[in-house]
């Protein structure tokens, strides 16, 4: 053995624990990195409010996976606003894969509280993107979260009506979708409008100008 590589084999050993704790440090300074990157895990109910909040802006800031590291925790623990923005995280492969199942799981989670998650789990089903629910439920949510104002419901209940050629329920519903400038529904609301009477739409005006939202 060259003198070289004697004196290098006796100085690694004669250093070796300091060498061993260097990386050990190294690895620990990366798991603090590491870990210090990760959203806090929620404990109490401020908590989980908190991780809420932390992930609705994070979801608005567009930082997908962040708000689904974060937003994962109040959906499970039964939070409806978190639950639908995962769905919403799920349903277009935002942050994390896409899984329509999951995403109509936590639509459905939120349905009984939000009207948005409704209309999601109502669409999904309609879109034959699910099957667990049944078209006259899918049907009756729709027409429910219509009453309440959201507007992509009467759009989507227009236009379903409009293809099946229910022209008053078209025009109805399209025309309140159209209130709000929906291009989709004012050119539905002229499809509709050529099916129908003079009389019959002098009726349906009547209906859509006394259109209460329901609470």
């Amino acid at each position: 053995m060259s003198n070289r590589l004697y004196y290098l084999k006796v100085f690694f050993i004669q250093h070796r624990a300091a060498f061993a704790a260097g990386i050990v440090a190294l690895m620990l300074a990366a798991g603090v990195v590491w870990y210090a990157g990760r959203p806090k895990i929620p404990v109490t109910e401020q908590d989980f409010a908190d991780a809420l909040q932390e992930g609705e802006a994070l979801f608005a800031a567009k930082r997908y996976e962040e708000a689904y590291n974060t937003l994962i925790y109040p959906a499970r623990h039964g939070y409806p606003k978190a639950q639908y923005l995962l769905g919403e995280l799920y349903y277009n492969g935002w942050g994390t894969n896409r899984d329509a199942k999951l995403a109509f799981e936590n639509y459905s989670q939120a349905a009984e509280t939000l009207t948005e998650a409704r209309y999601k789990t109502a669409r999904m089903a309609f879109r034959g993107e699910i099957k667990s629910l049944p078209k006259g439920r899918a049907t009756a949510l729709l027409t429910e979260t219509a009453y309440h104002g959201c507007l992509p419901a009467q759009r989507d209940l227009g236009l379903y009506s409009l293809m099946s050629k229910d022209w008053e329920q078209a025009y109805f519903w399209l025309s309140l979708a159209a209130k709000s400038n929906d291009e989709k529904a004012a050119k539905g609301v002229e499809i509709a409008k050529t099916h129908l009477s003079d009389y019959q739409l002098s009726l349906l005006d009547a209906e859509v100008k006394d259109f209460l939202v329901r609470k």
